[in-house]
């Protein structure tokens, strides 16, 4: 796992279990994350890192807060950056996501919620 990606295999292993079971199955989450299900399991094993935009989309998946949910995820990756510039954004979109915690306006997921549905 590349130092860019944030959150541990095991959160990752748990997201995509969880957004597998929103979706029918781990090859119909592979299709709505437009990937391929050998590659969704090597994020799964950790092989393979997923980036902020996969993680955004599964913890969306999952009932998470869109914005909330992509946020975090940009913030996670900015946070490992060795530029100034990208690790103020990060304490940026921290504060933002302080000031409105997960959970505020949570969904439940919903079949219908999920891209190509």
């Amino acid at each position: 796992m590349t130092n860019s990606q944030n959150a541990s295999t095991c959160d990752i292993a748990d997201l995509i279990e969880a957004a597998s079971k929103v979706a029918g199955s781990q090859n119909k989450l592979a299709t709505l994350l437009d990937t391929t299900a050998p590659t969704l399991i090597q994020m799964k094993k950790g092989e393979r890192p997923a980036n902020w935009r996969v993680r955004g989309k599964l913890r969306a998946m999952v009932g998470e807060d869109p914005a909330h949910a992509f946020m975090a995820a940009m913030a996670e990756d900015l946070e490992q950056s060795e530029r100034e510039d990208e690790k103020k954004a990060a304490d940026g979109f921290k504060a933002m996501l302080a000031a409105f915690p997960d959970g505020w306006r949570k969904r439940s997921p919903q079949q219908s919620d999920l891209p190509g549905t």
